[in-house]
């Protein structure tokens, strides 16, 4: 058995050894290089949140042929311009009263650009809601623009896995606009 004598140098050698062990490795275990190990892995983490800036809330809607036929394309094109669209490399834009870009109009066919010779059974309305500066309006003059076309060329209003377009939906994304300006009013306040 061991004398009280022996058990306090046993615990007084084991405290030296902690304490050389200690100023051995103090130089790898500092604080800034634990702060840097912890920031790195910030970092790592923050490379696969999704910046705001980036973020999209598409909103698409499908007009097509009823009957099956392809679009008279001169037809799509003069009816596009005499609402007031711009053709932009094939493409149909339509613009807010600031001229800020409200929502597009496609071929849904490839390449998708809507010209003289092309020939389509349906067309593609888009509007990223994030991008716009009137969510709100810009959604709403593209529903009037889709029903005022749709009516034209003798089309179905589908959403983008081309069902029907119904009234819940429509209600939904108006729901969605709504909620995407408030939040982008939000933050022009808070700056």
């Amino acid at each position: 058995m061991l004398t009280n004598s022996e058990v306090f140098l046993v615990c007084i050698s084991f405290f030296f050894i902690l304490i050389i062990g200690y100023l051995y490795f103090r130089s790898s275990f500092t604080r800034r290089e634990l702060f840097e190990v912890i920031s790195e892995s910030n970092q790592f983490e923050d490379n696969f949140k999704e910046p705001k800036e980036d973020r999209q809330e598409l909103v698409i809607f499908c007009l097509k042929s009823m009957d099956g036929n392809d679009f008279d394309s001169n037809q799509l094109i003069s009816l596009m311009t005499n609402l007031g669209a711009k053709n932009c490399d094939g493409f149909f834009v339509f613009y807010d009263r600031e001229d800020a870009e409200a929502f597009r109009i496609a071929n849904l066919l490839n390449p998708g650009v809507i010209k003289e010779d092309t020939s389509t059974k349906a067309i593609v309305m888009v509007i990223d809601l994030m991008k716009v500066k009137y969510p709100i309006k810009s959604f709403d003059n593209m529903i009037s623009m889709s029903h005022l076309i749709a009516e034209k060329i003798e089309a179905v209003i589908c959403d983008e896995k081309m069902q029907p377009l119904s009234v819940q939906l429509i209600q939904h994304l108006q729901t969605k606009a709504q909620e995407i300006e408030y939040s982008n009013n939000l933050s022009v306040k808070a700056i």
